[in-house]
Parts: structure tokens; C-alpha cells; sequence
């Protein structure tokens, strides 16, 4: 009998089921993973709500992953984006970019090759139709088939692989505070992120809190957590904030606390990862004149807020966007997560197996839920 695999596969919003598909025949170019952890994105959610941004119905979603080599075409180093290691074998346990290089040549990596996210020709796993072969082209798969041209990074010997699927929302909380840091101009050093500065961070979910981890591993001078759900803002003191904030306190209430724990002043810098467009207005009243506020938080069109232009122009702040990180930040996403003295894999409050994927989905961004983690082989 032939050999085969399952998957999650996601019909349509709100309709999931599991398929069995044939094992990949892996070319020369390509290489056949056995996914051993994925997690569940919040982009994953929005897609099943219907609210996604891009999703090639029928597909299997996932691009949180980490799983064992199984297979390697012969020519897999030619194209493959590999880290930590040069030579990859079978048994070997990498962490999966969530998609693959840019193409180089289309007209936005030619204007912004900095950002290789923004490639019009870039394939993202758990993104595209499961219908043709491979099949296999996201983790909620108990194989993933790697396209040409994805990037590899080799897993260390001691990281779980719960901790390992965490890689790729860690690489979002570094692109935040790398987000921080003032470009290289004339009094730059009086501005941006630093071991005197204090930080806001709206919302205390996964993002949120990896967000507050990082900042203290960089040496954030202030980190304050503001959540409207008293035991987010408890595990927040544990993934490193130094102050709390209940964000249904009135505004005036809130914007003194933030006075009282910056000598005076409001922000330096804000970080908006809760993802409703309320926080965003939260977060021009509670930056500093001279401040800055990355938005970060919706990866989902959450609809229009009021903002007064005024309150930007007379803060004279910067607002960034954040959208994806750069591809190698897993590399450092891995050494943090090697080094870091937060328990960072404690976050995954619910580890799943294979035929409990829909209920993971349906849990996921809930009340009292963080992390969730689907293991396909269990």
C-alpha cells in the first residue's frame, strides 16, 4: 500500500476536516519534513474567521513549525536558504521559515530589497490550495513539503519542539523592539529604545508578552504591560514587565500611572500588540512628545478609529508599522530563546494532539488560552 499522510484541511471559514494525502515524491530541488509541533497563529484565526488576508481555499494551514528531515532531493542545496549547519541529513530537526527568498526581480524587491516580505512572487506556507501536488504546503500536515528557494534553520539539540514552533511569533516580537531604534541621524541617541527608556506594551497576549520578554532581554530601562484582563497582566510580570496597567481605567488614570513610573512623562515609546483599533488611539495619548508608536498588532483589517492629526503633530512622534520580520530573524529568535531566562515555553498553555486541530482552533485567542500547540503525530 502506498504511503500517506494527514492534514487539516481548512474548506472554507469556520469549516475544517482531515484528509489523507499521498506522501510527496520530493525532487531534486525539494525536501520532505516530518512536522513534529505547529502552532496556531493568530493570523490562522482570522483566516478561519474569515477576516484572513490572503487564503487559497481549499488549504492547510500552519507556518509556526519545526519538524525532522526525512527526505532530500539530490540537489536540495542549490536554491534552499539553510542556517546553522551545511550540509543537512535525514533525522536532522530544523525550523521552518514561513515562507520562501524573494524573487530578486519583480519591482518591489528591486525598490525595497531590505524587505523581502514585501516580494509580490513570494510563496507562504499555510497559505496555498492543498488540491495539487504536493499537498503538503502547511504545518497543520503530519509531512510539509519544502519548496525550492524556503529558508532551514538546524534546531538545537535541547530545544523542545514546542519551543521550537514558537520561533516564528518570536521573530515578530524582535522585529517590534528592532522597530524601537532610531535610524542613524544627528541626535539619534536621544531617541528610540535604550536601557533608560520606558516601553508600553498594549496587549498581553502571545505577541504581547514575547514582545515584553525580548525588551527585557535587551535591557529595556521600564516595561509596562496595559491589558484589560487582570491574569494577562500576572503572567506579564512574569515574561518581565516592571509595571501593570488595567487598560479599562479611565484614560486619565492610565496616562498618570505612566507619568508616575517614567519621572513625569509619558512614554517614550509605545507598542501597540493587541490588535483593536481602539489600542492604536491608546497608544497617541500615551506616547511622549518626541516619542514613537509601533503598530504592530493588526495583521487583520479591524476597521477604521478616530485619531486627531493634531496630537501626532504636536508630539512630533514617529509611528512604524510592523507587518512580517525578515526571514533570517529566526536565527536570532533561536539564540534567544536558548539564552533567555523568561519561560517562554510556558506560554503554550494548550498542547494538542492531531485530531483535537479544530478544537485548537477553535480555542485559539481565547479566554485563558496562550499559546496553542498541535502535535500531528500524537
Amino acid at each position: 500500500m502506498a504511503k500517506t499522510g494527514k492534514a487539516w484541511v481548512m474548506y472554507e471559514p469556520g469549516k475544517m476536516g482531515i484528509e489523507e494525502f499521498p506522501y510527496p515524491t520530493v525532487k531534486k530541488d525539494g525536501i520532505v519534513v516530518r512536522i513534529d509541533a505547529v502552532g496556531i497563529c493568530g493570523s490562522d484565526k482570522h483566516m478561519f474567521e474569515g477576516n484572513g488576508a490572503v487564503a487559497n481555499f481549499p488549504l492547510i494551514p500552519g507556518h509556526e513549525m519545526c519538524g525532522t528531515v526525512e527526505q532530500l532531493g539530490s540537489e536540495y542545496k542549490s536554491n534552499m536558504q539553510i542556517i546553522g549547519t551545511d550540509k543537512l541529513k535525514e533525522g536532522d530537526r530544523v525550523i521552518l521559515g514561513p515562507g520562501t527568498k524573494a524573487c530578486g526581480i519583480c519591482d518591489t524587491c528591486l525598490k525595497y530589497p531590505e524587505n523581502p516580505t514585501f516580494c509580490q512572487n513570494r510563496f507562504r506556507y499555510g497559505h496555498e490550495s492543498c488540491r495539487q501536488e504536493p499537498h503538503f504546503l502547511g504545518g497543520f500536515g503530519q509531512y510539509l513539503y519544502v519548496m525550492p528557494n524556503s529558508w532551514l534553520f538546524k534546531m538545537p539539540e535541547k530545544m523542545s519542539p514546542v519551543l521550537g514552533a514558537m520561533a516564528e511569533p518570536v521573530c515578530i516580537a524582535l522585529r517590534f523592539v528592532e522597530r524601537c531604534y532610531s535610524p542613524g541621524f544627528p541626535g539619534a541617541l536621544a531617541k528610540g529604545l535604550g536601557t533608560g527608556r520606558t516601553v508600553v506594551v498594549i496587549g498581553c497576549g502571545p505577541i504581547g508578552l514575547l514582545t515584553i520578554a525580548v525588551l527585557k532581554h535587551a535591557g529595556t530601562g521600564n516595561i509596562i504591560a496595559v491589558d484589560v484582563v487582570e491574569d494577562k497582566l500576572t503572567t506579564a510580570k512574569k515574561f518581565g514587565a516592571d509595571v501593570t496597567i488595567n487598560g479599562r481605567l479611565p484614560m486619565e488614570e492610565r496616562l498618570e500611572l505612566i507619568r508616575q513610573n517614567n519621572g513625569g512623562e509619558l512614554s517614550d515609546i509605545v507598542i501597540e500588540a493587541a490588535g483593536v483599533p481602539i489600542a492604536f488611539q491608546d497608544s497617541i495619548e500615551y506616547v511622549r512628545r518626541g516619542g514613537i508608536v509601533i503598530e504592530g498588532g493588526h495583521f487583520t483589517d479591524g476597521g477604521p478609529i478616530n485619531i486627531n492629526p493634531f496630537k501626532i503633530t504636536y508630539k512630533e512622534c514617529d509611528v512604524r508599522g510592523v507587518w512580517a520580520s525578515h526571514p533570517v530573524t529566526t536565527r536570532d529568535a533561536i539564540n534567544f530563546m536558548e539564552r533567555s531566562i523568561i519561560p517562554i515555553e510556558n506560554m503554550a498553555t494548550h498542547i494538542m494532539p492531531f485530531e483535537k486541530g479544530y478544537e485548537g482552533m477553535c480555542l485559539a485567542g481565547g479566554p485563558g488560552v496562550g499559546k496553542v500547540i498541535i502535535k500531528p503525530w500524537e
